[in-house]
């Protein structure tokens, strides 16, 4: 048997605008399930993002636990300086820009509007 992917699910208190910021800063595609106040989704390539709102049950982005940039999803990708040029040019809220992490990883970082970060990075050449 294989794994094949994986939904991060992220609660949020705003369906409707993570999945814009998704679409528009990241470049997901996006779709709201049946009740577009209480869940929908962003996928792009093989990483999908989902979103679920409950009343009393807010966002709980791990940056607050650990702060101050400490990501709540770790994406890999085939061109770390070129998905931060393209996000940067969306508007993405940069956390930070490529660097060269001491654990052998080139990564940038995103903030979303409900506080969760995403890194994006691969295994550095160098």
């Amino acid at each position: 048997m294989t794994l094949e992917t994986h939904a991060t699910v992220f609660l949020v208190d705003d369906v409707s605008r993570a999945v814009a910021y998704y679409r528009d800063a990241l470049g997901f595609e996006i779709e709201l399930y049946r009740l577009p106040d209480h869940y929908g989704y962003a996928r792009r390539d093989g990483v999908s993002i989902h979103f679920a709102s409950f009343e009393g049950a807010g966002p709980r982005p791990n940056s607050v636990s650990v702060p101050p940039d400490m990501f709540d999803a770790y994406v890999y990708v085939d061109d770390v300086d070129g998905l931060h040029e393209e996000l940067s040019g969306r508007g993405a809220e940069i956390v930070h820009g490529p660097v060269n992490q001491g654990y052998g990883l080139r990564e940038f970082r995103v903030r979303d509007p409900h506080g969760y970060v995403l890194a994006f990075g691969r295994v550095s050449k160098s």
